[in-house]
């Protein structure tokens, strides 16, 4: 069986986002227990990981697709025309003929390899399809989903919530797979740095996208508590170009206040490196599809604040290093923040939930599911 792997964004060893990870994670997961598996990007330049090749389509003469080049480029309207536009230039320039399951992972792709078995890996939920592709985009691509009665096509869902409400949406099938973690977040209990000037470190993980992660949030609640906290600065990773002037956002919030807040583009092999320097992590997202960082961070036995959402609220269960904020308020958030800090330590990482995001048991759900689709 030969698996095809298809990424919206460009991928490297450093990548850090979420669905680039998804795509590294899963393609050298399958590769370890003997299934050939390539990647096709539709920009960046051929590389190997792992012994699986990355293919850069290479779609326009922008060299580095991002979402904002993608929707000026392919999607200045949004509707079925514009994705079975997208559709023939992809297939003009790649041949899918000699891959048994091709495997997408954004609903873009919806009318590619149209008559191939196909799987959809969807990384985000409603409010972010729409933030990326326009307002309403998600209500027509549903509406494309419900009408199509042909396409041997199956649905992964990485939380069990979405899965369920996309089921209802989409009147489809929906497989929720959580997703999993290269090993060497595994088992590997982090006790975190000592800073020498008596300074806690709260680490933010997250790329700067203040409708979505919600850092705003957070600096508001560290604005309302820091009197009850000893002497802090918040590190903020995900500081990409497009991203800069969130910048001075945060910064014009708390300039009055002398908080330290520090900005970084943290590559993906810096990432371990970050956890273990960090004495907190918080991650105040007002959605996710799944939560990569959350995963990283309580695998690594890492005190972790998480806003109150239906994606965090599953990756903390069984987690005694979660503290789950209740409500999505600064003040919510605040308290949970304050109850982690003032927690002499967390529980240790327990077996059972590491299996739940194990490399090995996620790449045996997929294959099963590969299977599945000869079944059709």
């Amino acid at each position: 069986m030969k698996i095809l792997n298809i990424s919206l964004w460009p991928i490297d060893r450093k990548s850090i986002g979420g669905t680039e990870r998804y795509v590294i994670c899963l393609s050298s997961a399958l590769k370890k227990i003997s299934i050939d598996s390539e990647v096709l990007m539709l920009s960046g330049k051929k590389i190997s990981i792992d012994d699986v090749f990355y293919l850069p389509l290479n779609l326009s003469s922008i060299k580095k697709l991002d979402e904002y080049s993608i929707k000026r480029t392919f999607f200045k309207k949004f509707n079925k025309q514009s994705l079975q536009a997208f559709a023939r230039k992809i297939e003009s320039k790649f041949d899918f003929s000699k891959y048994d399951v091709v495997h997408f992972n954004s609903l873009l792709f919806y009318f590619c390899a149209f008559d191939k078995r196909r799987v959809f890996t969807i990384h985000v939920n409603q409010g972010g399809f729409d933030q990326n592709w326009g307002k309403n985009s998600f209500n027509i691509m549903t509406r494309i989903i419900n009408d199509d009665k042909i396409s041997k096509t199956k649905f992964i869902m990485p939380s069990k919530y979405y899965a369920s409400q996309y089921r209802k949406k989409f009147n489809k099938e929906i497989v929720d797979i959580p997703h999993s973690l290269p090993q060497p977040f595994f088992g590997k209990k982090s006790r975190g740095r000592k800073q020498s000037d008596g300074c806690l470190d709260i680490f933010v993980p997250s790329r700067l996208e203040l409708k979505q992660k919600g850092q705003d949030l957070l600096l508001d609640s560290l604005i309302a508590i820091r009197t009850k906290l000893p002497k802090f600065r918040v590190i903020f990773a995900g500081v990409d170009d497009q991203y800069k002037p969130t910048i001075k956002i945060l910064e014009n919030k708390v300039r009055p206040l002398g908080i330290k807040l520090i900005f970084k583009k943290i590559r993906m092999d810096q990432m371990k490196a970050a956890y273990d320097k960090a004495d907190l992590v918080v991650l105040p997202s007002r959605y996710e599809s799944f939560g990569y960082s959350a995963v990283e961070s309580l695998a690594l036995g890492k005190k972790t604040v998480l806003s109150d959402i239906p994606t965090h609220r599953e990756i903390a269960q069984g987690n005694g290093c979660a503290f789950l904020a209740k409500g999505m308020s600064p003040a919510a958030l605040g308290k949970a923040i304050l109850k982690a800090v003032n927690s002499d330590c967390c529980k240790k990482v327990n077996k059972k939930w590491l299996d739940r995001y194990s490399e090995d048991t996620w790449a045996k759900k997929n294959i099963s599911l590969y299977k599945s689709c000869f079944s059709q």
